[in-house]
């Protein structure tokens, strides 16, 4: 299943992750699904051609595949996931945003397999759907 990463989109397709090249929105057709219009998420280049990843409404994902010359070859299944990190891979300033000093510390500590205060964990997995809504990265201890 090719996956594109929820607030990047950077697009994992047979093995390998595309940067995208524009985050431009434009109309690109038609959902099969609902009949609703498809909007752009994010294009991504390839040797061979384009790869458009592409939404509607109802949030029905679809990747759709075009040569070099902008002539449509097909679309693709898609789906949306959401970047996992573990606390130490995540830059301070964005665990400060959300986290208290105490709760960054214990979650650290919980992930090393150190003392923790529990308190202060459960306090930060309160916050962690913010944190994911803020910066597109889901939290994993």
């Amino acid at each position: 299943m090719n996956k594109l990463e929820e607030g990047c989109y950077a697009l994992q397709i047979e093995g390998r992750r595309l940067e995208p090249v524009s985050l431009e929105r434009n109309p690109v057709g038609f959902c099969e699904q609902c009949q609703s219009d498809l909007e752009s998420l994010a294009y991504h280049r390839t040797e061979s051609g384009w790869l458009v990843s592409a939404h509607c409404h109802e949030e029905h994902l679809i990747l759709m595949r075009y040569d070099l010359q902008w002539n449509w070859l097909g679309d693709l299944e898609l789906q949306m996931t959401v970047k996992e990190e573990s606390i130490s891979t995540i830059p301070r300033e964005k665990l400060e945003a959300v986290f208290t000093p105490a709760e960054i510390r214990d979650m650290l500590a919980c992930e090393q397999n150190q003392p923790y205060i529990r308190q202060n964990l459960y306090r930060a997995r309160a916050k962690y759907e913010k944190f994911e809504k803020l910066f597109g990265i889901k939290i994993r201890i």
